[in-house]
């Protein structure tokens, strides 16, 4: 059995525009390290990133006023919060001084934007395209050796403290292992057993390259049981409501990050119109289909209260009539203190037309939430019910 070996690749400190290969080849020159067939680089993603001029100066950032607000919620700096924004698909959550989100499949704290390691005032983002940088940099150093090259960070677990390496591309290796059908020590078929060969490799490599001042920003791992092909795949991920955290927690609301502004600006405006004699709690919604169409109600109250309607199914009711039946987004606002949330029974008369139907939540004065129908009603009685 082969000895596994950790070696660190001590360099330099790595400026943007630096030639990131020439850096690694000359410490190990330096060193007298060698790249050999077998042999899997792990190199840091902030110095890749830093490499390809991925340093922002905050000062040059000019936050939008989502940006304050949500700075505000997370006790971020605006100019970070503003960058999060631009650098994630999707805000989760968070808690003071951390914003979780979603980042083209991966779960990322503040969008993977990093101020440490990183020159006062400035902060890292992550490479653009990480599976190509590894791609060139593997390219460029095996020289005919078989060789794999991983790009790695460290993360926490959830309820756990302290980091592990998580890889973020990998060329070379096959970065998971499929091991479903293997036998266990009693004999029993694993079922849905997979191994995340790729992060536990960053992992081992975390220790040796550290989260400070250690200035190695990359290493060479040898003598690791695994194979090297020519695998150019981008790192597995699963869909967001398949992943038993966030699918478990997903439910609740998550902050609104623009992109229907002008629904929202329809809902409100729907609002005004309202009817609400007897509460004087006047909602609006604005119901986009799919067609690009915007159908816009207000609530109407009656002194026999189950007459009355709300705005969310007053709207319906006028694309319904004017026949469409596929919707992408509803906006509702209202006269109240938090954002307006539908009622059951407009959850249920929304999911009739698609549980992915996104619901924006808003109040007069500009807070606002998301989710999907299926978020605000899981379980629901559908069409499937009945087959």
């Amino acid at each position: 059995m082969s000895v596994l070996q950790v070696l660190g690749i001590k360099t330099d400190l790595i400026r943007p525009g630096d030639d990131l290969v020439e850096s690694l080849e000359k410490a190990m020159s330096t060193s007298g390290l060698a790249l050999e067939d077998g042999d899997i680089l792990v190199i840091s993603e902030s110095t890749v990133a830093t490499a390809e001029g991925r340093v922002v100066a905050l000062q040059d950032v000019k936050p939008e006023p989502l940006a304050f607000s949500m700075a505000t919620k997370y006790c971020k700096d605006p100019r970070e919060m503003e960058l999060i924004l631009q650098e994630s698909d999707e805000i989760i959550g968070g808690i003071p001084g951390v914003v979780l989100t979603l980042r083209e499949g991966f779960l990322y704290p503040n969008a993977g934007i990093d101020s440490s390691n990183a020159p006062p005032g400035h902060v890292v983002l992550f490479p653009a395209d990480a599976q190509k940088s590894a791609f060139e940099i593997r390219m460029r150093m095996a020289k005919g050796r078989k060789i794999a090259v991983i790009i790695g960070d460290s993360r926490t677990h959830p309820l756990r403290l302290g980091c592990v390496g998580v890889a973020l591309a990998c060329v070379g290796l096959e970065p998971v292992e499929d091991a479903r059908g293997q036998k266990d020590l009693f004999g029993r078929e694993l079922k849905i057993t997979r191994k995340a060969v790729a992060d536990n490799l960053v992992s081992a490599a975390q220790i040796v390259m550290g989260e400070g001042d250690e200035g190695i920003p990359a290493v060479i791992i040898k003598g690791a049981p695994v194979s090297i092909s020519e695998a150019n795949c981008a790192i597995p991920t699963i869909a967001p409501q398949e992943c038993m955290y966030i699918g478990a927690l997903r439910s609740s609301p998550r902050p609104y990050t623009g992109g229907y502004d002008d629904l929202i600006e329809k809902a409100r405006q729907a609002a005004k119109d309202a009817y609400a004699p007897y509460s004087g709690f006047l909602v609006g919604a604005a119901l986009l289909s799919k067609s690009g169409r915007i159908f816009a109600a207000g609530n109407i109250e009656n002194a026999a209260s189950g007459a009355s309607i709300c705005a969310e199914r007053a709207a319906l009711a006028r694309a319904i009539a004017c026949g469409e039946r596929e919707f992408e987004a509803i906006a509702i606002a209202g006269n109240a203190v938090e954002p307006v949330s539908p009622c059951g029974i407009c959850r249920q008369s929304l999911i009739e037309f698609g549980e992915d139907i996104v619901v924006i939540m808003a109040n007069l004065k500009g807070d606002a939430v998301t989710a999907t129908v299926a978020d605000l009603l899981p379980k629901a009685f559908t069409d499937k019910c009945l087959r």
